[in-house]
């Protein structure tokens, strides 16, 4: 006997117990909506998005996706003065992302949360943010498919941003081969995290980071005459960007000193950006120390009226070294020029600049040396060179200073931003480009991350210290003024859900569901079991199956089963089937 297509013999599967089913996670992925749009005032993109389901207030309360329901969020963050109508409390911004996936100056904090190895984590004084509350648009988003476009009429604003699927958000236009690389660089201070320092009085911290692989302890010496204040200017338009220190009497100490002792045969290339004024505050000597490692030493001694053995700091001053840059002040026959020097106590190099450095705004210098030469370099052209062999050792065992020497006598009056050490001579392409800090295409920063993706919470955030990402999300002003279609982005993701497989084994005994309900088996098609035809009561008969139901204990129907061929139910032995389901 044959089902007809609809009917059902119904199978009760109560209590699910652990054991009775497996359950097998894996993820498909879905393709979710257009995440913005770059064509409409903010009362237009709300139209838009309202036709898509989805609500957009300027209010931002990232803490937990309970306070926003199913709403995508664009919002920014932005500390500089000129931006007084930005609605948005950028505190509660900054204040979330620095303790919540952003590295916090402060080592003794939780850690951040990270994506992998390969992330790499930015927080800056500006940073636009689009909130995807997960659950609503899937459970995280896909790494590997989020691509962000500016819109827009001027290429000084144009940029192409893509994750890398390891949380760093990539913009495509940069050159690769102007992107030296980190893995021969063992200083790298930016000062950009500094931003809090300048915005946030009461958020001092107890020193500098460096951005290299080598993470050099960097300490404060002075550190009430250090401010960080606006830093190097673009060109093209001219616009300051990230952090700069600026340096009025204090400086820095280097406390990873071993670090820094290159070998006499090793290649090596130091980098900064300097803004000197006219005059130095400190004019003992000629010059003002960028760096130096000839002056302070500590030095084991003997006590001569305790007899206790003492160590302690001393100014001694030595002939090896590997490396000291300085800057001639006002009261050098030659002002303002940048001398690179080094020395093995036998043979000695003091090089200096043909160009005096322009005071009072911002120059580039590079001094390095690729075998026997040595050369200085002044916004990325070269200026100075000197051939000469020093093959003995020039370590010592000197404390390492930025903008200082140890002593009172020296300390540079100047602001100093992007400044590099690597171990490697650089190519005259990368020098330029270190020098470059236009307005589309700044290479100075030598990255083209400019934000991160937090994959598992649905966050995107563009960061860069650059202003060419200020307010990235929301227009030139960020006040998501897209009108005439002159500043805009579209925003593209993909999410993931998670499906699981559940495998139910439905036991059937050789004495249950032994009929069926056909109608097909009644004589004369008389609505009463009183007639049935001979061969439905024959002992022969074992009528077939096409469907099971599943119920849950409420016997409430969950879920319908449909076999790929019709299944004989036999009465003389007891019948296992397997179900498998996915939800």
């Amino acid at each position: 006997m044959e089902f007809q297509r609809g009917n059902m013999v119904s199978l009760v599967y109560k209590n699910l117990k652990k054991g009775d089913y497996e359950v097998k996670p894996f993820q498909t992925f879905k393709n979710w909506r257009i995440a913005s749009d770059h064509s409409e005032t903010f009362a237009g993109v709300s139209t838009f998005y309202e036709s898509y389901g989805i609500k957009v207030y300027r209010a931002l309360y990232p803490e937990n996706d309970k306070y926003f329901g199913g709403v995508a969020n664009i919002s920014s963050s932005i500390y500089e003065r000129t931006f007084t109508t930005q609605s948005l409390d950028p505190k509660l911004l900054w204040y979330y992302l620095d303790h919540n996936y952003y590295d916090n100056f402060d080592r003794g904090n939780e850690p951040p949360k990270l994506i992998g190895s390969f992330t790499k984590t930015f927080l800056y004084e500006s940073s636009s943010t689009i909130i995807i509350p997960q659950n609503v648009f899937g459970e995280r988003i896909k790494p590997g498919s989020v691509q962000i476009d500016h819109y827009g009429s001027s290429s000084y604003f144009a940029y192409t941003l893509t994750d890398d699927t390891n949380g760093n958000l990539v913009d495509g236009d940069y050159d690769t081969t102007k992107l030296i690389g980190d893995d021969f660089c063992i200083l790298n201070m930016g000062f950009n995290e500094q931003y809090r320092a300048y915005n946030f009085r009461n958020k001092q911290t107890l020193g500098v980071m460096d951005y290299s692989p080598v993470k050099n302890q960097i300490d404060y010496v002075y550190p009430k005459q250090i401010s960080f204040i606006p830093g190097i200017p673009t060109t093209s338009p001219v616009s300051s960007s990230g952090t700069s220190a600026q340096l009025n009497g204090g400086y820095f100490k280097v406390v990873s000193k071993e670090n820094f002792n290159i070998q006499p045969k090793q290649n090596f290339a130091i980098s900064f950006w300097v803004n000197v004024p006219a005059t130095q505050s400190n004019v003992n000597y000629t010059y003002n120390d960028v760096i130096n490692k000839n002056t302070m030493k500590l030095v084991d001694y003997r006590n001569t009226q305790t007899r206790a053995s003492v160590t302690e700091y001393q100014e001694q001053k030595t002939f090896q070294y590997p490396f000291d840059v300085k800057i001639n002040n006002y009261t050098s026959p030659n002002p303002h020029k940048v001398v690179f020097g080094r020395s093995s106590g036998l043979q000695t190099l003091e090089l200096t600049s043909s160009s005096s450095l322009a005071t009072g705004s911002w120059n580039h210098v590079l001094c390095q040396k690729s075998g026997s030469l040595y050369s200085i370099y002044i916004n990325g052209v070269i200026d100075a060179t000197s051939s000469i062999d020093i093959p003995v050792n020039v370590n010592n065992e000197h404390e390492m200073f930025i903008g200082g020497n140890g002593t009172t006598s020296g300390i540079l009056s100047a602001s100093l931003d992007e400044m590099r050490i690597y171990k490697k001579a650089l190519t005259s392409a990368q020098i330029s480009a270190l020098a470059d800090n236009s307005y589309d295409l700044g290479y100075a920063y030598q990255t083209n991350i400019v934000g991160n993706v937090f994959y598992p919470d649905g966050v995107i955030v563009v960061s860069d210290p650059r202003p060419k990402y200020h307010n990235s999300l929301l227009g030139r002003s960020g006040n998501y003024d897209y009108n005439g279609r002159t500043d805009g982005f579209s925003a593209r993701f993909k999410s993931t859900t998670t499906f699981y497989e559940h495998e139910i084994v439905c036991k059937i005994r050789k004495n249950e569901y032994n009929f069926t309900q056909n109608p097909t088996i009644i004589e004369g098609n008389v609505p009463t079991f009183d007639k049935i035809k001979d061969f439905a009561t024959s002992s022969f008969f074992n009528p077939y199956f096409t469907t099971i139901g599943l119920y849950n204990d409420k016997y409430e129907l969950i879920a319908i089963a449909k076999m790929s061929s019709p299944l004989e139910k036999r009465d003389d032995v007891d019948m296992n089937v397997i179900i498998r389901f996915d939800v």
